[in-house]
């Protein structure tokens, strides 16, 4: 893992679940995207919630590990063997985002999606509209460097709790999930190997 206040760095061999990356002939498709981590308390709490959510809800799919948590924040694209030139690009306008260290806020669980692989998410319908100012920040950034993004929809920022999930009410949370986020990161997720390769941190402004 490495943290960066605009220097770039690539970094393929490490993060969570970390391991050597698989031949690009061979291996997983690569899915590259910013996000915002819990911190570890916070993603314990949240683990905790989804294994609560999955037995009384008879889920099928187990909740996400603690670890892999996460709230994405702009989604640059899938690749089977992932580019250097798209991550580097994507490091530069990372550089470039000047917004503050803001509060994350969920409020209630819900089902996002819909067929077999229906996500139960933590959101807030009415919050967290400073990580909405971030992903426009870097919507602008990106777009500097050559790349946009495949869809441009409004963002919803939430945090995934586990797939599989059968269609429930919005569940209000007895005490909100918070946390203040402090940095944010880019991730190489190996696609169906729950492997997240942290490849650089940066840090907002206090």
């Amino acid at each position: 893992m490495k943290k960066s206040n605009g220097q770039l760095s690539l970094n393929l061999g490490g993060g969570s679940h970390g391991g050597t990356q698989p031949s690009s002939d061979r291996g997983p498709i690569s899915e590259l995207y910013f996000a915002i981590l819990p911190d570890p308390v916070t993603a314990a709490r949240s683990h905790k919630l989804a294994g609560n959510f999955h037995r009384q809800y008879r889920f099928f799919a187990k909740p996400r590990s603690a670890d892999l948590l996460h709230v994405t924040l702009y989604t640059i694209g899938s690749f089977r063997c992932l580019p250097e030139e798209a991550a580097f690009a994507a490091m530069e306008a990372a550089s470039r985002v000047r917004k503050p260290s803001c509060p994350v806020v969920f409020d209630r669980a819900v089902s996002f999606g819909n067929g077999d692989n229906r996500a139960l998410v933590l959101w807030n319908k009415d919050g967290n509209a400073e990580l909405k100012a971030i992903y426009q920040e870097l919507v602008d950034a990106m777009r500097l460097t050559g790349i946009t993004p495949a869809k441009e929809k409004p963002v919803e920022p939430h945090m995934t709790l586990l797939y599989q999930g059968r269609l429930v009410p919005d569940i209000v949370l007895e005490e909100p999930v918070s946390w203040t986020a402090k940095d944010f990161v880019l991730i190489n997720s190996l696609q169906g190997h729950s492997i997240h390769q942290h490849l650089c941190y940066w840090t907002l402004r206090d």
